[in-house]
């Protein structure tokens, strides 16, 4: 998006006709999209841990999400007046995500593009990936929003511009989301000076009032310290220290996506990114890299040649920080990435952060379109022979073959309003041990009953919300054993299990428990093998998780507990206390979309497979098809 500087052609935008009406029809649309999509059940990824922070209060993840927190008081009274509390939790990111489309719709309004602006933004809203993530108890929808408001706040200054409120509005969507930094060059070039007041002394006090107002936008990370409640607070935000450590990410690394870093390859992440972009572009006909990186530089291109003859309209310093942002965004973000995009869960967790290029293309997309429009208006002014009503009605038929599409594709990945496997196997996970087992006095008024060690945001936050919102399994505590290695969360497990020994790492956490007579006496699970050193612990299926016997030589030990008949028993009772059906597991006919629910199945699936292979070993056939039976009833046929 840039211009010719050797002539200056200012062409008068001609405004649409009747610009209100594509509001009044892509309003409806995009609400009614938004309303199909929200779950009734809580989702995989971040979704538990926001919704419990949401609905109980707390401070979530690194950076804090300020503006998640104050979300949760309209989703607080959205439980209150009797909606599923998943839903409540979901509904207004969602209805934030619409507020974002329609400010990026109305930049387009305010730059004479209302109806190819309606298009473009009801093809990226309705695009699997939009309503996968943004219509969900995540961050994704409010990073719309505040990242449209910036937006819309560049094209309203555009005239004259206004360094300092461009500044706060860029703050306040850092402050919601670290990744708004990518939208900078787009800030400078919004605040540049215009032709005839650049100077030095205008551009440093453009400079100095930009960097003010961000600061000022920032103050919402300050309310991170507000309040000491909340079943759920990360990190110690109540100190300077602690809030400063919180807000720079430092338990992940401030340039990384995760807890755990994974050597990946750059040319494979920006090859994932641009894939992505090029399916929301291509309404998803089309999958490959190439799409996208040829899409972005036709968009970029098209709508820097739209710049060049409306100059007056979009100055070019601000089209080129567009093109900067857009390139930032696309390329420069994903080259850093460092989670695996070629496994289905890594592409899942990358493909979320996509989705600001997407806003940050939706407005030079629809100047690139009204670029072709208007050279071919031309052409048949000139006397073409082609009657002016053919181009606009083949327009009109791509535009519905696109949206069909995009409607196709959603229905191929699946929604969040599909998918209740997630929450249901948390439920499992804390419900199946044995609630009537021995009991070790906790701070609450429900005794620990079981402890069960394991990783993953598809167990760890669907566990803590089901725990925390809905009381389920309130008798078994479960540790996470990445979490672990945190003072903080040592202190949260300790808050409900006095005598939990402060050791920080799983393995070791069990051989102290082991250690303590008392606490020796309850039972240990693993829900998945998260470590070699797991794989290598002797355990047996329970249910849908591992239980680890004690030591031979452990006082706890009786043989006569471990014989297969036993271990039978127990996971035949561990199987009658769970809910999942056959039905819930969205990932197996929404594989790519649901990928956490698929790999959720095999946690089902396994536990009862081996433990069939080992009674068939032993000569016990005869309990294989009470076995089959439990797991057919959770899973289905495997």
């Amino acid at each position: 998006m840039g211009g010719d500087k050797a002539q200056r052609i200012d062409t008068p935008i001609q405004p649409d006709t009747r610009p209100e009406w594509s509001v009044v029809l892509l309003a409806p649309l995009l609400v009614a999209l938004a309303l199909w999509s929200v779950p009734t059940a809580i989702q995989a990824g971040d979704a538990g841990e926001f919704a419990t922070v949401m609905l109980t209060g707390g401070v979530p993840h690194p950076s804090g999400y300020p503006w998640m927190r104050a979300l949760g008081l309209v989703a607080r009274g959205l439980w209150a007046l009797g909606l599923p509390p998943a839903t409540a939790a979901a509904l207004p990111p969602a209805l934030c995500g619409v507020g974002g489309w329609l400010l990026i719709h109305r930049s387009c309004v305010l730059l004479g593009r209302a109806w190819i602006g309606a298009f473009v933004v009801l093809l990226a809203a309705s695009s699997s990936l939009v309503v996968l993530h943004v219509n969900d108890s995540e961050v994704w929808g409010p990073l719309l929003l505040l990242s449209g408001l910036f937006v819309h706040t560049v094209i309203r200054t555009r005239a004259r511009p206004r360094a300092f409120l461009l500044g706060i509005s860029l703050g306040v969507a850092v402050s919601h989301h670290l990744t708004a930094v990518l939208l900078v060059p787009l800030a400078i070039g919004a605040a540049w000076p215009r032709a005839g007041q650049r100077s030095v002394p205008a551009i440093l006090r453009a400079g100095g009032l930009g960097i003010a107002g961000s600061l000022v936008g920032l103050l919402p990370f300050a309310t991170l310290a507000i309040g000491r409640g909340g079943s759920w607070r990360w990190g110690r935000v109540e100190t300077a220290s602690g809030w400063w450590h919180h807000v720079l990410r430092r338990d992940y690394g401030t340039f990384s996506l995760s807890l755990h870093e994974e050597q990946v390859a750059a040319a494979d992440t920006v090859a994932r990114a641009l894939t992505s972009v090029g399916e929301v572009m291509s309404a998803g006909l089309l999958s490959a890299a190439w799409v996208g990186g040829l899409g972005i530089a036709l968009v970029l291109t098209l709508a820097g040649l739209w710049t060049r003859s409306h100059r007056d309209q979009l100055p070019v310093p601000v089209a080129l920080g567009w093109a900067a942002s857009a390139i930032l965004s696309a390329f420069a973000f994903p080259s850093i990435q460092n989670i695996d995009p070629t496994s289905s869960m890594g592409a899942w967790i990358l493909e979320r952060f996509d989705l600001l290029t997407v806003l940050v293309l939706v407005v030079p997309a629809s100047l690139a379109i009204a670029w072709i429009a208007d050279q071919t208006a031309e052409q048949i002014s000139k006397g073409s022979k082609v009657r002016p009503w053919i181009p606009t009605a083949g327009g009109l038929a791509i535009a519905a073959v696109m949206l069909l599409a995009q409607l196709g594709g959603v229905l191929e990945r699946g929604r969040p309003s599909s998918e209740r496997a997630v929450e249901l196997a948390a439920i499992d996970l804390v419900s199946s041990p044995d609630p009537d087992g021995p009991a070790i006095p906790s701070a609450t008024a429900t005794p620990i009953r079981a402890i069960v060690f394991g990783t993953d945001d598809h167990r760890s936050f669907p566990v803590l919300y089901v725990q925390d919102v809905l009381g389920a399994g309130s008798h078994t505590l479960y540790v996470d054993a990445q979490l672990l290695a945190h003072p903080w969360y040592r202190e949260r497990l300790r808050a409900r299990l006095p005598k939990l020994p402060d050791v920080d790492k799983p393995l070791q956490l069990i051989g102290a428990i082991w250690s303590d007579p008392e606490l020796a006496q309850l039972p240990i699970y693993l829900a998945n093998v998260f470590s070699r050193p797991a794989a290598e612990l002797p355990k047996v299926p329970e249910g849908m998780l591992w239980r680890v016997p004690p030591p031979t030589g452990h006082p706890t030990f009786t043989a006569s507990a471990w014989t297969h008949e036993q271990i039978l028993a127990r996971h035949l009772a561990a199987s009658a206390r769970m809910r999942i059906r056959p039905g819930d597991f969205s990932g197996l006919t929404h594989p790519r979309g649901h990928p956490w629910s698929a790999d959720l199945w095999f946690a089902y699936v396994d536990p009862a497979k081996r433990l069939a292979a080992t009674l068939a070993r032993a000569g016990h056939e005869d309990a294989l098809p009470a076995v089959q039976a439990a797991l057919e009833l959770r899973v289905g046929e495997p």
